[in-house]
């Protein structure tokens, strides 16, 4: 029982082996060797049938022949008696007269009944054979005597022909008669032998022929509903994974029965499956990624804005001091003049001028001071620009990694790759206005540095004042070009303040735009990490 039911199972999964064609021409070779089996049953128990019906037409041949014998001898033996009655009326050789009417039909049935002897004795079984022979050796002695008959007749010696005809030599006769009727029994039983052969074999042949054709059908059926049912099985376990895979149940798993086509199938619905679960797990972490970098983007954006809110108001007070420095310079370039103005009553102002020239000095270290502080606050700007810079290129390239993530998630992230553009382009804009302000705080640096030299400059020409205040009178002309000097240089250091209140300006307003690009950083922020949401909430509906 465990050997048929192991072979069993190693049918089945043969066939779950083979391809559903190489299945159905399977079932179809069957059916027809099935069909060629009983055609050859058929064919072959109709050749013997055809066999045995040509051996019963020769055996009824040979029944006829032996029948025409029995016929012709019994005509000869009639015309013998008759001839022996003429040979009373008419006279012997009358009646024994070659010519006449006795002998030729007595001669005419003996050639008859010795047509016998010339069948094909091979036609008959070993007893008719043996009649056969035998008749023939009685045949030859009852034509010996019945030629001596006649030539007693044909002489007129009726008594002696007579004798002879009545005698014991007659008895063959009826020996003759006997063989010949159980000939015609042994060839009749032998017809009938045939014929019933014939009749057995053309029955089997039926029998045998729907006994094949019904065994290759039933096998046929039987193996049709085994292939049918495989093919039927797995068409609805993929239909029934495909419909639990539509209702976005990624646990479906088909076994797979076969390496045919519908194993196939099944084991790409479970590939599927498995990649499905990979990808929506990796949508999920890109998501949660993408969430906390938001919040990290986010807080970094209130920082820079923190930052840029600081450069701004640090601006103002720059401003403020370089319009400071600035109406000091006018000052400083107001008492040059009136020194130039003046320079004939230099001596009696000379302790005017030394007064005027300490005041300077004050002033101008006072100013030097503040320019100094102005360079470490543009500095500190500087500092501040490069952490924008920094920040913006970290949301550029995370704006570049939530765009990849966007279209690996197909349709359902076109909206987040939308967001992350404009983050992106929000993180190139804020580049740019950092480079811009990094380049007006380095010319903030360079003028400051400039303005620096030119007070240090005038605290050197002051301190030239307040060393030779006590020569003024003597030194008019040196005075005169040093006084157009001092001119010069101050207003320079006017010109120098100007500038640097400008750019403080530029700064106040990068830092202003800054704020606001911040502001809509934050807005998209915002917006990226509601889409990250709603794409956590889409994948959850999803079991895995």
């Amino acid at each position: 029982m465990t050997t048929k039911k192991t072979a069993a199972e190693g049918g089945r999964r043969w066939l779950g082996d083979r391809g559903i064609r190489t299945r159905i021409y399977t079932l179809s070779a069957f059916l027809l060797l099935g069909l060629i089996a009983a055609a050859a049953t058929g064919i072959s128990g109709a050749a013997r049938v055809s066999d045995l019906n040509a051996r019963a037409s020769e055996a009824v041949g040979v029944q006829r022949a032996v029948e025409d014998a029995r016929y012709d001898l019994l005509w000869a033996a009639n015309w013998q008696n008759i001839t022996a009655w003429r040979a009373r009326v008419d006279g012997g050789a009358a009646a024994a007269d070659p010519n006449g009417d006795n002998v030729p039909n007595y001669q005419d049935g003996a050639a008859g009944f010795e047509e016998l002897f010339a069948i094909d004795r091979d036609l008959l079984d070993a007893d008719a054979r043996t009649s056969i022979q035998a008749i023939e050796t009685t045949w030859a002695a009852m034509s010996d005597f019945n030629d001596e008959i006649f030539q007693f007749w044909a002489q007129g010696r009726l008594d002696e022909g007579d004798a002879v005809s009545t005698g014991d030599k007659w008895d063959v006769f009826y020996v003759l008669d006997q063989a010949m009727t159980d000939l015609v029994g042994s060839v009749d039983a032998r017809v009938a032998e045939t014929r019933a052969e014939a009749a057995a074999a053309e029955a089997a042949t039926a029998r045998n022929t729907l006994l094949v054709a019904g065994l290759a059908l039933a096998v046929g059926g039987v193996l049709a509903f085994v292939i049918s049912g495989g093919i039927v099985r797995g068409v609805r376990e993929v239909q029934a994974g495909l419909v639990r895979l539509a209702g976005r149940d990624l646990t479906v798993r088909l076994p797979v029965r076969g390496r045919d086509e519908l194993g196939q199938m099944a084991e790409a619905l479970n590939d599927a499956a498995a990649t499905m679960t990979t990808t929506i797990t990796e949508i999920i972490a890109s998501a949660d990624a993408v969430a906390a970098s938001s919040e990290e983007l986010s807080a970094s954006s209130s920082q820079i804005s923190a930052s840029a809110e600081e450069t701004s108001a640090q601006s103002g007070v720059v401003s403020s001091a370089a319009e400071e420095v600035s109406r000091n310079v006018a000052t400083v370039a107001a008492g040059a003049e009136e020194m130039g103005a003046s320079i004939r009553e230099i001596s009696q102002n000379a302790n005017e001028a030394a007064r005027v020239a300490a005041q300077a000095v004050a002033e101008a270290q006072s100013t030097t001071e503040t320019i100094t502080k102005l360079g470490t606050s543009s500095q500190e700007i500087g500092a501040v620009v490069k952490a924008i810079t920094s920040i913006a290129e970290q949301t550029n390239l995370l704006a570049l990694n939530a765009t990849i993530e966007a279209a690996r998630a197909g349709d359902a992230g076109k909206g987040f790759a939308v967001v992350a553009n404009e983050v992106k382009e929000l993180a190139q804009e804020t580049a740019r206005a950092t480079e811009d302000i990094a380049r007006r705080v380095e010319a903030i640096q360079g003028d400051t540095s400039g303005a620096v030299a030119a007070i240090g400059r005038i605290s050197e020409v002051i301190g030239s004042i307040n060393d030779f205040q006590l020569t003024i009178a003597s030194a008019v002309e040196e005075q005169t070009a040093t006084t157009n000097e001092m001119s010069r240089s101050v207003q320079e250091a006017a010109g120098g303040s100007t500038e640097i209140a400008a750019n403080i300006t530029g700064v106040a307003t990068a830092a202003d735009s800054t704020t606001q690009a911040l502001s809509q950083t934050r807005l998209a922020v915002d917006e990226l990490s509601r889409m990250a949401s709603d794409l956590r909430g889409s994948v959850a509906r999803f079991t895995f």
